[in-house]
């Protein structure tokens, strides 16, 4: 059996939430790792939220579906589809809300040579029956060559 590759790279990641007339944004830096098993590419890097809280995130792409797996003092899973609705789950130390997000982009384009990758994911998501607006997370990958 081979064991899949992995390849270091950096990550610029920015999302923002529109939600009537507000905008909030969020960005920051990471390194994280990039690697192939099975029939699916993982990006997964590390969030830290302050500084005794991080968590640890994974992006799984198989190539028609994103699924967001976030574990640590949060804990979510959502998958995305274009153009469907799926039913994931958010879970804090307080409490467990289902979330449910309805996809209208995912462009997905892995760091390949000298090039840089993205991706960029745009949804409508709600928390427990409640809309918290339109989504727009954007990823510049680009694979790191120092050790």
């Amino acid at each position: 059996m081979q064991k899949p590759l992995k390849r270091i790279v950096k990550l610029n990641f920015q999302t923002s939430i529109q939600h009537e007339n507000h905008t909030e944004s969020y960005e920051f830096t990471a390194r994280g790792e990039l690697f192939h098993k099975g029939n699916q590419d993982y990006l997964r890097f590390e969030e830290v939220l302050s500084e005794h809280e991080s968590v640890q995130t994974t992006m799984k792409w198989d190539g028609q579906e994103l699924t967001l797996i976030r574990q640590g003092v949060i804990l979510m899973r959502q998958a995305f589809i274009t153009g469907k609705k799926t039913v994931g789950r958010y879970v804090t130390p307080e409490a467990s809300w289902e979330t449910v997000a309805q996809t209208e982009k995912i462009l997905v384009q892995w760091p390949n040579g000298k090039s840089r990758g993205r991706i960029h994911l745009r949804y409508r998501f709600a928390l427990q029956g409640q809309d918290t607006g339109q989504h727009e997370v954007r990823l510049t990958l680009e694979e790191d060559k120092t050790k």
